[in-house]
């Protein structure tokens, strides 16, 4: 995450945003989500090697652009996939993996019968690692690029919204 707090070039765009009228806001969200938004969808693309990937962290990657920010956001589909698998809350097993681990799960028999067994879990997701796979990669190639690409957005909206009036 960047913290515009740290440069006070990125304060100024942020301000200018916010100041701006509804035209030069709109301007710039708009090209956020279709350039930052391709690149970033792309990018995710790219990393995710498995279908499973795909439908978890891939299918909800976008870019979401307000007043004074922009987000590179991945797996945010609430569509529970086969299974019953959410990937807006349960993404963490596609983007860093999980540990296999027998657990023992209480379950009936087709007479109604309680009892428990022990089922393997997990075993579908590549091994846990520290950094993530996919959008945190993804993320740490395309960061400064895109928020120098969003910085340069409101400078040129800025420049359009100028020679209009002139």
């Amino acid at each position: 995450m960047f913290d515009v707090r740290r440069s006070p070039e990125l304060k100024a765009a942020v301000f200018g945003l916010r100041r701006a009228n509804a035209e030069v806001r709109k301007g710039v969200n708009v090209q956020t989500r279709q350039e930052i938004g391709g690149r970033w969808k792309t990018a995710v693309e790219s990393r995710a090697s498995t279908n499973m990937e795909r439908a978890i962290i891939v299918k909800g990657a976008r870019a979401r652009a307000g007043t004074d920010r922009f987000s590179l956001l991945a797996a945010t589909s609430r569509k529970p996939l086969r299974g019953g698998l959410v990937p807006a809350f349960e993404w963490a097993g596609g983007e860093f993996g999980a540990r296999s681990r027998q657990a023992e799960v209480r379950t009936r028999s087709r007479k109604g019968k309680a009892y428990t067994a022990k089922k393997w879990i997990n075993r579908q997701f590549k091994g846990r690692v520290k950094e993530g796979r996919i959008a945190y990669d993804a993320a740490s190639e395309i960061g400064t690029w895109a928020v120098a690409q969003w910085v340069q957005f409101i400078v040129d909206n800025y420049a359009k919204a100028g020679r209009k009036t002139n």
